[in-house]
């Protein structure tokens, strides 16, 4: 398995809408066997994000102990540069999208691929999106179908 896989909100929400632990097992076996093994990871902003929606999948996913990173000291200055970066990552105004820098931040400080559910923006002059700011600094991003195929998994 490569360096962690940066889990972003989007496919937290995907997984809990079309994956429900009590049905798909040995996904979440997996999921699980990821998150021990530090394979998988979301930074706390994620979370946060999560905890904003109106289901369980927040109190679920923050019971599986280090899944999510807490904000450190590389994180921040990491962060801040992809904000300055990245013009339109954050949409202050919106609810959802405040956890993207801090997924990109962290990808960057660990050397990891992000799990992202969105697409890159159509045109230039359109705001960032977490798979242009990855494609910015370097980072490898693949969405739900391209993670389960990377790691062999079938469900």
């Amino acid at each position: 398995m490569p360096p962690p896989y940066v889990i972003d909100t989007s496919i937290w929400i995907h997984i809990g809408r079309h994956h429900p632990p009590d049905i798909f097992l040995s996904l979440w076996r997996r999921l699980d066997g990821a998150i021990a093994s530090g394979d998988l990871v979301s930074p706390d902003e994620v979370l946060q994000e999560l905890e904003r929606g109106e289901d369980t999948l927040a109190a679920l996913l923050d019971a599986r102990q280090g899944l999510f990173a807490p904000l450190d000291d590389a994180q921040m200055v990491a962060v801040a540069e992809v904000i300055q970066a990245c013009p339109g990552l954050v949409n202050e105004e919106a609810e959802r999208g405040r956890a993207d820098p801090f997924v990109v931040a962290l990808a960057r400080v660990r050397h990891g691929t992000v799990v992202t559910g969105e697409r890159p923006r159509r045109a230039t002059t359109a705001p960032f999106k977490i798979p242009d700011a990855c494609t910015y600094y370097g980072i490898p991003w693949i969405d739900w179908f391209g993670f389960l195929r990377e790691l062999g998994w079938q469900l």
